[in-house]
């Protein structure tokens, strides 16, 4: 049986759409998949030529690139470039809409898109605030289209073997969580115009690295066997302020699953990360602990309790699991929007709507509770 192909337009042709768009072009085998694949049929950019020249670049592979399968194999031999968004929106040969635009825009962006008919990848964060998303669910449900938030991390290798560790049941129930995703960021040399700088863009660390300690939070815990509270609150917060624009240079949460546990979640532009644990699980019979970066991590340990009596120590096991040779690591979401489409859901089981909204009222709860405000963020920039 042949596979299934979804076609995509892309818009927007910055560095994140441009390695989404590659991803799409990898061969499904290089990572065992035989049951989708992907073409690229629309580019949207300001202008025709400069989504032209997006095309082109995904064209003029080099040797030996991962994507240059692609290029040889058909997958843009239907591609069109057009000068607006909307082009993309309406083109009948598209399927679904991967909006890597700017934070501010994803709203707008996905609105317009789930208007037109067509299904939505939308990159992370998925909105400015809740108010927002809850709009973009109801539409897509009252459409029947797919939509779903492009957290990648969940469909890594990696994600799927640390479920299968908590599902077993050998470290028994979780005690307490922290994740952090921090790096060196010097605010101080960028342009007024830097999206971390900038709070018209949803500038700060919060919006734009909080997802990834978020994914750790959700797959460690809120989808544990053992947690029963599909309602996680914050019950704290502090974020420190980046006094030239505003944005929060850090922010750090506590989260409570109410009759199981507490996280503490931190971003933070002004310090690297732990090497060694970007997130942690501790339960009654040993932790769980994973290497940085959070983003795409490859490698997590197993730590043993010791013995209480005994005081002995047990030895921790090291796991590595990374992506496929070849692939960035975008192919995966990708592979899961085009099987749930091909079988006619509009929600991904693995990474479901109402998860996204958990996520968004947590930032919702700490940006409330801080300094900065969703007011400049909303539309005001440019595409």
């Amino acid at each position: 049986m042949s596979p299934y192909t979804l076609r995509w337009g892309i818009i927007a042709t910055g560095k994140i759409s441009g390695q989404f768009a590659r991803d799409l072009l990898v061969d499904p085998s290089s990572r065992e998949v035989s049951d989708v694949s992907h073409q690229i049929t629309a580019v949207g950019s300001r202008s025709v030529q400069s989504a032209q020249r997006f095309i082109d670049g995904l064209k003029n592979s080099g040797e030996g690139d991962s994507w240059e399968w692609g290029s040889k194999n058909g997958k843009l031999d239907q591609v069109k470039a057009h000068g607006s968004y909307d082009g993309v929106y309406n083109d009948p040969n598209v399927d679904a809409i991967y909006v890597g635009t700017p934070h501010n825009l994803h709203y707008k962006n996905t609105k317009d898109a789930l208007l037109a008919g067509k299904h939505v990848l939308c990159e992370k964060p998925f909105t400015i605030d809740i108010d927002e998303l809850e709009d973009l669910v109801a539409i897509a449900r009252e459409k029947k289209l797919f939509l779903m938030e492009a957290v990648w991390t969940r469909f890594h290798p990696i994600a799927y073997a640390v479920e299968e560790v908590l599902k077993s049941g050998k470290l028994g129930k979780p005690k307490r969580f922290a994740a952090d995703f921090s790096m060196e960021y010097d605010l101080d040399s960028k342009p007024d115009s830097n999206r971390f700088v900038d709070p018209a863009l949803g500038g700060g660390s919060l919006l734009d690295m909080g997802p990834y300690p978020s994914v750790w939070a959700m797959l460690l815990v809120h989808r544990n066997p053992h947690n029963r509270d599909q309602s996680p609150q914050v019950v704290n917060s502090y974020q420190s302020i980046y006094p030239r624009s505003g944005v929060d240079l850090s922010s750090r949460w506590i989260v409570e699953w109410e009759g199981l546990c507490h996280g503490q979640l931190v971003t933070d532009l002004t310090s690297p990360g732990l090497r060694e644990n970007t997130a942690a699980l501790q339960c009654e019979e040993g932790d769980l602990v994973i290497e940085y970066p959070p983003q795409k991590p490859e490698t997590f340990h197993i730590i043993p309790r010791p013995d209480r009596y005994l005081a002995s120590v047990k030895e921790k096991t090291t796991h590595h699991h990374p992506v496929h040779q070849g692939n960035h690591g975008m192919s995966y979401e990708a592979d899961e929007v085009a099987r749930c489409i091909r079988d006619g859901k509009t929600e991904s089981d693995r990474m479901p709507l109402d998860e996204s909204k958990v996520v968004q009222r947590w930032f919702d709860s700490v940006r409330r509770n801080g300094i900065s405000s969703t007011k400049d963020m909303k539309g005001t920039a440019g595409q």
